[in-house]
């Protein structure tokens, strides 16, 4: 008997998030949770030095799964967190970094994964 009620609880968990998911992807979100549309504007990192010509390491990289301005944002967020460095993320999955100091993909590869993304190239 536990094990059918575990088993409907389970469903109902599985069906609600389901439902949930194909509402945000109806009304033009991408699934990520930034609510798909009705954000007029995403808040974007500000970097203090944004010269290029400060930043003497370039390396670009491809991130799957961003899809949508909050995905960027998010992105950016976790690699500008990195001190010295600039990222400029754009769809569908480019993200351009720049930095001061010579760049460590582990690094950059650890905190796009942290952020929740994927670095594929």
């Amino acid at each position: 008997m536990i094990n059918v009620i575990i088993v409907l609880a389970v469903a109902a968990v599985v069906l609600l998030a389901a439902r949930r998911y194909l509402r945000t992807l109806r009304r033009g979100g991408c699934g990520c949770g930034c609510g798909g549309g009705g954000e007029s504007h995403v808040a974007r990192p500000t970097v203090p030095d944004t010269n290029e010509d400060h930043y003497p390491y370039a390396v670009d990289l491809t991130v799957e799964g961003m899809h949508c301005d909050h995905c960027l944002a998010v992105v950016e967020t976790a690699l500008d967190g990195l001190g010295g460095v600039w990222a400029r993320a754009s769809l569908p999955d480019r993200v351009r970094v720049l930095s001061k100091d010579p760049i460590d993909p582990a690094a950059l590869a650890a905190a796009v994964e942290s952020a929740g993304y994927h670095v594929v190239g």
